[in-house]
C-alpha cells in the first residue's frame, strides 16, 4: 500500500472477501513453506552505520548519473524492467524507501544488480538525492478508502 501507491479494497467488501477466498483456495493442501536461504526482504541485511545526517544530496546527484541513470533514467522514470525511482509512478513518501538510511542500505547490498559496489557513503548520498525528487504523497485515509 505505501510503496506501490495501491488502494486496498474495503475490509469485508466483495473484492476483499473474494481475494482472501482465492488465496485460501490456491494454498489449500499445501504446507507453509519458508525460504531455506533466509529472508530476502528489506530487513534482511543490517542497516548501514553511516550517520544519515551526513547525507550530501548534491554529491548524490553527481554519483547517480554514472551509477543509476543507465537503468533508472536521468529523469528517474525508469525504463523496461527497471522501476522509476521518482516521479508519479515511483514509491510514495510514506514508503520505507523514502527514508534515506533504508534506501541507502538497499542500494548498498543490491545495486547494481549482479555486483553491488557502492560504499556506505555513496549509497547514502545517492539515496538522499533520489529521495529529494518529487514523488506521490501518502495519505493513509485515502489508501484505506476514507475520503473524509
Amino acid at each position: 500500500m505505501r510503496s506501490m501507491n495501491g488502494l486496498r479494497p474495503a475490509n469485508g467488501s466483495v473484492v476483499s472477501v473474494a481475494l482472501a477466498a482465492y488465496i485460501t483456495w490456491l494454498s489449500e493442501g499445501y504446507p507453509l513453506k519458508m525460504s531455506l536461504k533466509g529472508p530476502f526482504g528489506p530487513n534482511s541485511k543490517p542497516s548501514l552505520t553511516v550517520d544519515p545526517d551526513s547525507a550530501d544530496s548534491e554529491r548524490g546527484k553527481t554519483l547517480y548519473a554514472p551509477a543509476c541513470a543507465g537503468c533508472h533514467g536521468s529523469d528517474g522514470a525508469g525504463a523496461g524492467q527497471f522501476p522509476p525511482v521518482w516521479g508519479p509512478k515511483s514509491y510514495n513518501d510514506g514508503a520505507g524507501m523514502a527514508q534515506d538510511l533504508k534506501l541507502a542500505t538497499y542500494l548498498k547490498y543490491t545495486m547494481p544488480p549482479g555486483g553491488p559496489d557502492l560504499s556506505d557513503k555513496d549509497a547514502l548520498d545517492i539515496a538522499a538525492y533520489v529521495n529529494e525528487q518529487p514523488r506521490p504523497g501518502f495519505l493513509l485515509r485515502e489508501h484505506l478508502g476514507d475520503k473524509k
